[in-house]
């Protein structure tokens, strides 16, 4: 293969960067180094007036870091140490050797030096080449940033430290006299490139610290989105399947002593699994628009939005409560106090969109468990407002369950679970009092509008 053909693989590999960028930035770093380091070292050691072992060991430093720089990147606090005793070793040597070898050159003063001059005494002073130049110890400092990023800060403080004393203790045992400027200088450089990781730590752990927070933002998104899912697809499908296996269980019953009543209970069955199927599909219709369309708001069955995609059917709410309980034919009886106020036109008042469709898929979940667990002969349902709240109430006179058994993992328990989901991301309250033989009784207390975008999107469907 090309590399014209493979440069768009590499570029479009996750794992590119993590390999390959950081060693490309390894290497050039190393080059930059060097290349700051060594043309200032030769032409020290050349013009300087040092002996050979002077001039030799600047040399030899300003090429050895370079390498133990690009050698040690795995080792970031040894490497910093390493290279800090190479230039303290650098340092001292050449101001020594130097100081040594130019006393004779200030005595007498040679004129044929490179940058020197005539004193204020007559005698001719070494510049840019004495025993306190040193050339610009690139690898020392980038190894200090790179320590103090990478979480080695007490490696590259006492690395630092270890230079600053060793060269002016040292410096002192051998009667090398620094300057102020050349303490002073030292000493800037040295702070200033600890500053400079110490920022760049702080930055980045700024960095990762919020890309850490989005990530768990993006495992809290799917983890409420698999929830809605299951939720959803356990309301529309466990109504639908419990009333078709009531009503199969009626014409298996019926089918040689009654054979119209088992008609009409095929009849209703037929009826629940179209209702089943559309809302299936709307479910699922939702979804895609969701996944298609990451700015749109769900709302119940579908979006809104200008340009969304809409719903396959309406959105059940309070006003379909007869239409459910109908529905539920056979045992047990039913019965709907709706106390919401009439409008004029005969209508009732409804709550907020969000709260409509989730106080009817509680309601539908709760009357599918009746039926299917229960046992009862009664069952009542109650709906009315009281101020800024819808209040829900669904009894029966059924067998009733332990306390244990309301979160127990079949069906009814799951069933228990999604109503307290939805009444909690509406901010509203639940609770459910069971006892053996006494029924079960349900109380649920919703905002009758939602406060929050995150209700609308999550309870409705």
């Amino acid at each position: 293969m090309s590399r014209s053909r493979r440069a768009p693989a590499e570029a479009s590999d996750p794992d590119f960067d993590r390999r390959v960028r950081p060693r490309l930035r390894l290497v050039a770093l190393s080059v930059l180094t060097l290349l700051l380091q060594l043309p200032v070292a030769v032409f020290m050691a050349t013009y300087g007036g040092a002996d050979a072992l002077g001039g030799g060991v600047r040399i030899a430093v300003a090429l050895l870091s370079p390498v133990i720089f690009l050698l040690c990147a795995r080792w970031p606090g040894p490497r910093v140490a390493i290279i800090a005793g190479l230039t303290l070793v650098d340092i001292v040597v050449w101001a020594v050797l130097a100081r040594s070898s130019l006393s004779g050159v200030w005595a007498h003063g040679p004129r044929n030096r490179p940058w020197s001059g005539e004193g204020p005494d007559g005698t001719w002073e070494q510049g840019l080449t004495g025993p306190e130049m040193t050339p610009f110890y690139a690898a020392f400092l980038f190894a200090l940033v790179v320590a103090m990023v990478r979480g080695h800060q007490i490696w590259a403080i006492a690395s630092a430290t270890s230079v600053w004393l060793g060269a002016l203790l040292l410096g002192s045992f051998l009667d090398v006299d620094w300057s102020v400027g050349r303490v002073a200088s030292a000493t800037i450089g040295l702070l200033i490139a600890l500053s400079i990781g110490a920022f760049a730590r702080r930055r980045r752990e700024r960095r990762r610290i919020a890309a850490e927070e989005a990530q768990a933002r993006h495992h809290e998104v799917i983890e409420a989105e698999r929830l809605r899912i299951a939720r959803d697809l356990h309301d529309v499908l466990g109504h639908s399947l419990s009333q078709i296996n009531v009503q199969a269980g009626v014409g298996e019953h019926l089918i040689d002593r009654d054979p119209e009543q088992a008609r009409r209970a095929l009849a209703a069955i037929k009826e629940l699994s179209r209702t089943g199927l559309n809302e299936v599909r709307s479910v699922l219709h939702t979804m895609r628009s969701d996944a298609a369309e990451p700015g749109s708001v769900s709302i119940g069955e579908g979006t809104v939005g200008e340009g969304r995609a809409k719903p396959l059917a309406p959105v059940p709410g309070l006003d379909d409560l007869p239409a459910l309980i109908v529905a539920m034919t056979g045992r047990p009886s039913i019965h709907l106090d709706d106390r919401r106020e009439l409008r004029a036109d005969g209508t009732r008042e409804n709550p907020g969109s969000a709260t409509d469709a989730a106080a009817y898929r509680i309601v539908q979940e709760a009357l599918t468990n009746v039926v299917r667990h229960a046992h009862a002969t009664q069952a009542h349902v109650r709906v009315s407002r009281d101020g800024e709240y819808l209040h829900i109430e669904i009894g029966d006179d059924g067998h009733g369950t332990d306390e244990a058994g309301l979160g127990r993992n079949d069906d009814s328990g799951t069933g228990i679970i999604g109503m307290r989901e939805r009444t909690k991301l509406l901010d509203g309250t639940f609770e459910i009092t069971s006892a053996g033989g006494e029924g079960t009784h349900i109380s649920v207390q919703l905002p009758w509008t939602s406060r929050h975008g995150r209700s609308d999107r999550q309870a409705q469907v």
